[in-house]
């Protein structure tokens, strides 16, 4: 029995499915904007509580004798411990950056807003929207009264 494809593709049809397909395309994103739609903020308000500056070498041996040509080469970044409460928990990030530079919105007792995940605490900086930080440490205070 021979296959008949001209009567699945004639013009109304194709032309249904494109009108089908324009219709999708300008509705599709007003349902995307709808209210009962929207995720919730994911960021929290938070306080910068501390932050330490330590200068790294690495390697941390630099001895390479009497001849200084013999020392490996080495390479200095720095490393920031930045601690942030977020209700009765603090959160320690660890960022690292080869400019002795910490955005000022990472100053102690500073609000800021982050979003915490299992491992990495993300920030919303007015210049850096993409600033994270892993979590080394985090601690709990909570109900606890002395």
């Amino acid at each position: 029995m021979p296959c008949d494809f001209g009567r699945h593709f004639d013009g109304e049809d194709h032309e249904a499915n494109i009108a089908i397909g324009i219709a999708v395309l300008l509705i599709a994103p007003v349902l995307n904007a709808s209210p009962g739609r929207n995720k919730a903020n994911p960021f929290v308000q938070g306080t910068v509580i501390e932050v330490q500056k330590q200068k790294v070498y690495f390697p941390d041996y630099a001895i390479g004798g009497s001849n200084p040509s013999d020392a490996p080469l080495t390479s200095r970044y720095y490393a920031y411990q930045v601690s942030v409460r977020v209700d009765c928990k603090t959160y320690v990030g660890r960022y690292e950056t080869p400019f002795n530079y910490l955005p000022s919105e990472l100053t102690p007792n500073q609000p800021i807003q982050v979003h915490l995940t299992k491992h990495v605490m993300y920030f919303d900086l007015p210049n850096d929207p993409d600033m994270r930080m892993g979590i080394v440490h985090r601690s709990s205070h909570c109900g606890l009264t002395r």
